[in-house]
């Protein structure tokens, strides 16, 4: 049978390739993993087992971390803890997306709130040239689903939200990512935003590469960097 692996961030520094369909007998990834690693060597392997920077990776099968079992025409993603509604491959029109937003607003709602993730040109008193960012488009658009609706759950007063992610490569100053909530009064609103931005940093298929003076570094884990090799 054959499978679709798919790799993200460090792990495709290793592979050299985003993804491929691999040809298998295995019944289950762990399996998979074993035939990977006689194809990419010792640093795949320690990869796999160890991590990289004190970053484990995470294994999907058809998109869960809990099954193992694979099936003809499964889809493996191998992948760091994400950095980090609608993924759109290039800078935020923020002015249109307000806009757009505020339309959808009902006699109930009291409260706007915005957050606007803008790219910094400063980390670790390191300029930042640009960043890069990259997703697991299908494993985020769900995510970004599931959390707007568990948002919708939490906070009663809660009318709507939405989540926007640039995609793209981005210079410092630029837009990149924006959590809209309309609500009844202003505190779920403020409290949901807060939750969303995190849920995004933590939770969702997105990683970014900080290019800077001192070189490549992957962003995972939250704020985690892992210089690029």
């Amino acid at each position: 049978m054959k499978v679709r692996v798919r790799y993200f961030a460090f792990v495709k520094d290793v592979t050299g390739v985003p993804e491929e369909w691999v040809q298998t007998d295995c019944a289950d990834v762990n399996c998979l993993i074993e035939q990977l690693t006689q194809k990419y060597g010792k640093r795949f392997h320690e990869l796999i087992v160890n991590g990289k920077g004190g970053v484990r990776v995470v294994i999907l099968v058809d998109g869960s971390t809990e099954s193992k079992h694979l099936k003809d025409g499964s889809e493996v993603a191998i992948f760091p803890p994400p950095a980090g509604g609608e993924i759109v491959e290039d800078e935020l029109d923020l002015i249109r997306i307000i806009q757009e937003f505020l339309s959808r607003r009902t006699n109930e709602v009291g409260s706007f709130v915005l957050y606007a993730g803008i790219v910094k040109g400063e980390v670790e008193g390191h300029e930042v040239y640009e960043l890069k960012y990259e997703a697991y488009k299908e494993y985020t658009l769900r995510r970004f689903s599931e959390i707007k609706e568990y948002l919708k759950k939490k906070y009663p007063g809660l009318v709507d939200i939405e989540i926007y992610h640039g995609i793209s490569s981005f210079r410092p100053g630029q837009v990149v990512l924006a959590v809209l909530a309309l609500s009844k009064g202003r505190k779920d609103g403020i409290e949901a935003v807060k939750e969303a931005v995190e849920l995004v940093k933590h939770t969702s298929g997105i990683w970014k590469l900080e290019v800077r003076d001192d070189g490549e570094y992957w962003v995972v884990a939250g704020d985690t960097r892992v210089k690029r090799e």
